[in-house]
């Protein structure tokens, strides 16, 4: 290598550092004609190339699919005795299956079935006026001068019913009701 390109670089570098650290804000002096010059502005700085990352792709997460639960069957109401035919309480005595507005005319008056839940609402005109609700485990009794009530898991068999017209309710459910009417 030549030694005069070599004691020229070092003299260009040497003169490039002293401009590039000086305080004072001034321009570096020109060396002579036969030193290279160096721009007055600082050599680019580089800046580390980013390194490209694979983006995740987002992993399809099964959706759970919903258990659909089959309705549960209604249960079919057990069978009155004398069906939905409320001609067969004429003579005051019947078990029929009732619903919501249904009228049932017996000797003496009329019964009225209202709302149905729990119980089975009703109202009764003519000789044994009255209104109420009545349920499974209850017996109303409409008799001249008087209503009786009696619930419970011991109640009087037909036979042993009162004089007047006796309601019981043996079940309620749907929407519907077993009335069973015993005139005495």
């Amino acid at each position: 290598m030549n030694l005069a390109v070599t004691r020229t670089a070092v003299l260009a570098a040497g003169l490039l550092m002293l401009a590039a650290c000086g305080s004072s804000g001034e321009q570096a002096t020109t060396p002579s004609a036969s030193v290279p010059t160096a721009s007055a502005t600082p050599p680019p700085t580089l800046s580390p190339t980013p390194t490209p990352t694979a983006t995740p792709t987002p992993t399809a997460t099964p959706t759970p699919t919903p258990t659909v639960k089959p309705k549960p069957t209604p249960t079919s109401p057990p069978k009155a005795k004398d069906g939905a035919d409320v001609a067969a309480c004429r003579d005051g005595r019947c078990e029929v299956l009732v619903k919501p507005g249904t009228s049932v005319r017996f000797n003496g008056g009329t019964l009225k079935v209202g709302k149905i839940g729990k119980f089975m609402e009703f109202t009764i005109t003519g000789n044994y006026g009255g209104s109420g609700q009545l349920g499974p485990g209850c017996v109303v009794t409409f008799k001249p001068g008087g209503v009786a009530t009696r619930c419970g898991t011991n109640l009087p068999s037909q036979a042993k019913d009162p004089r007047g017209i006796t309601l019981r309710v043996p079940y309620v459910g749907m929407s519907r009701a077993i009335l069973n009417m015993h005139k005495v």
